[in-house]
């Protein structure tokens, strides 16, 4: 349930507020759409902004829409600056965020939700401005959130076997050298620093979960 306000200034501006326990993102957001009463759906969450040429752009063309599906480009920032070669660089093919209601569904991964689409998928050009981590207090109030449902995620689809330590520096490397991620400077340096910690997290807890499960089978 949310803690601020959000469903109070919704109502207050005229919108259809509906309160459910929470099943998780994808199971959540899936009522939403069944509660919607328009033909498209556009996916935003709390912490992006829709630019005025991106909602420009998606009048132009849901008034002769091409596809039943659009990916959109959204630039991750972290403490005010965008993140570049290793984020969600403009050649990344985007994240399916705006669809016909009656022809996509979110799976339901416990995080990172992602939509299904029976239809054809075409691409916008305007960002989304994803504000996810404004301060360093955000940032790591996210990894620990977000570590044991990444972990839970990956369970569910067959989690690689393999060394905590070689995954972390693995991801470090990956991140700061192939995806060029040194070149962005110090903000980004840390920004790849807690993505690798949140991997060690991750690891970790899958390992912890593994060996609970064994233990549980073997009493």
């Amino acid at each position: 349930m949310s803690t601020d306000r959000t469903a109070a200034i919704a109502e207050a501006m005229g919108a259809r507020v509906t309160r459910r326990p929470w099943p998780g993102y994808g199971a959540q957001k899936n009522f939403g759409v069944l509660q919607a009463t328009s033909d498209w759906i556009l996916n935003i969450d709390a912490d992006e902004v829709v630019t005025a040429e991106l909602a420009a752009e998606i009048q132009r063309e849901l008034a002769a829409p091409r596809f039943d599906a659009y990916r959109l480009f959204v630039p991750t920032y972290f403490m005010g600056r965008p993140l570049r070669h290793y984020g969600r660089a403009p050649r990344d093919p985007g994240h399916i965020r705006l669809f016909r209601r009656d022809r996509a569904r979110f799976d339901e991964r416990p995080v990172h939700e992602s939509v299904r689409v029976d239809g054809s998928v075409g691409r916008l050009q305007a960002p989304v401005r994803h504000y996810c981590y404004p301060t360093l207090k955000t940032y790591w109030h996210k990894i620990h959130y977000y570590a044991p449902l990444e972990a839970e995620a990956r369970l569910q689809t067959g989690a690689p076997r393999g060394g905590r330590l070689l995954r972390t520096i693995g991801k470090f490397g990956w991140m700061m050298v192939w995806r060029r991620g040194i070149l962005d400077g110090p903000a980004a340096w840390i920004w790849i620093a807690g993505q690798a910690y949140q991997e060690w997290l991750t690891t970790g807890e899958i390992a912890r979960r593994r060996r609970h499960g064994a233990q549980h089978v073997a009493a």
